[in-house]
């Protein structure tokens, strides 16, 4: 039964939402040409897809968006964490080339925060890029981004929402 209302969640999800916001959705379609717009950064901790978002998909911040967790067979979504994405950009010279070069090394490193909910239908709205530090090419960036969680499917698994 509960993979019945995911389904439907699922499909009403792709048909009504794909790339629209909930302002959209109620006919405040107005063109702002000052919108900023940031990455959307997307994890999965076990077999399952998120649909309709791809990381790296760049969306407008400050508008609300909704997105669901699908498991792959075999599998059960668990939760949604919220996570702090920091990117590193380092600047190297490199003397031994003539002229010299700039190598650019860019690093990331993700902090999941505690579970943000049990539902796989999240509704989020989308958060700025930060720039924390940026001299000389040398640069760090934090952004928001979710993972959705998978574990095996279990006899003893109680799959329950929380109350929202």
């Amino acid at each position: 039964m509960k993979s019945i209302y995911l389904l439907l969640a699922l499909i009403l999800t792709v048909q009504q939402l794909p790339a629209q916001t909930s302002d959209d959705i109620h006919g405040f379609r107005g063109k702002n040409n000052n919108a900023s717009y940031a990455p959307l950064l997307l994890f999965t901790n076990g077999p399952g897809r998120i649909y309709p978002f791809q990381s790296g998909r760049m969306l407008q911040v400050g508008r609300e968006y909704y997105m669901i967790a699908i498991p792959d067979r075999g599998y059960v979504f668990t939760n949604w964490n919220e996570v702090n994405v920091f990117t590193i950009t380092s600047a190297e010279i490199d003397f031994n080339t003539s002229p010299p070069t700039t190598n650019f090394i860019t690093s990331t490193v993700l902090s999941p925060v505690p579970a943000y909910t049990r539902n796989p239908l999240l509704r989020f709205t989308m958060e700025p890029e930060q720039v924390l530090y940026n001299i000389n090419g040398n640069s760090l960036t934090e952004s928001i981004g979710w993972q959705a969680n998978f574990v095996p499917l279990t006899r003893d698994v109680s799959h329950r929402r929380d109350p929202e």
